[in-house]
């Protein structure tokens, strides 16, 4: 059962009542969070539903054909998926979920990863450890940060990662989870 924050905030969601920085992360949590995907996407069907009762027949075509636009719109925001890699911990910064562009640009699974910390996986010797402590300090303070570090596959192949954290907070400011958004950066070449 999803808690009174979220459901108020897939409400501001499907209102656009939402800042374009707030709309990312809201859109963040819908990459992993079915249950609250299925609730924005049943608050924008009843949206829909409000919206065409107001409406004068004739002035925008058939109801079923302007829901069904409505809805595609919505469903396609609220549903893109993202080339970038994604990590969701809880404030611990254990993982919790990974995304599959993720598991294939580090070579790990889920169940690999799941209840474990980042950084002593995928970090290794070449790894720049005042970066990794910077990272290690932002999740442990709950508070985004963007770094570029290098990390290591599965096989041993080291690779460069764009790193961006963002915290996803209750409506009291305490931390739900972190979202980390990687993306390779292919221009860099490991040493």
């Amino acid at each position: 059962m999803l808690n009174e924050f979220l459901q108020e905030q897939a409400a501001l969601y499907v209102s656009g009542a939402m800042s374009p920085q707030e709309r990312e992360q809201f859109e963040l949590v819908l990459e992993f969070h079915d249950e609250l995907r299925e609730f924005t996407t049943g608050c924008a069907e009843v949206g829909v539903a409000i919206t065409l009762s107001a409406l004068r027949p004739g002035n925008y075509g058939s109801p079923s054909g302007l829901k069904a636009r409505i809805m595609s719109m919505v469903r396609d925001r609220a549903q893109q998926s993202t080339a970038d890699g994604l990590v969701v911990t809880g404030p611990n910064g254990l993982v919790q979920w990974i995304n599959p562009a993720f598991g294939a640009m580090c070579g790990y699974t889920l169940d690999e990863l799941r209840g474990k910390k980042l950084g002593p996986i995928l970090q290794g010797e070449k790894t720049d450890r005042e970066t990794a402590n910077r990272m290690r300090r932002a999740v442990h303070e709950c508070r985004p940060c963007r770094e570029v570090i290098l990390n290591y596959r599965k096989n041993g192949e080291p690779y460069f990662v764009e790193v961006a954290i963002t915290p996803i907070l209750d409506g009291s400011g305490h931390p739900l989870w972190l979202v980390a958004r990687e993306r390779e950066l292919t221009e860099h070449t490991p040493v």
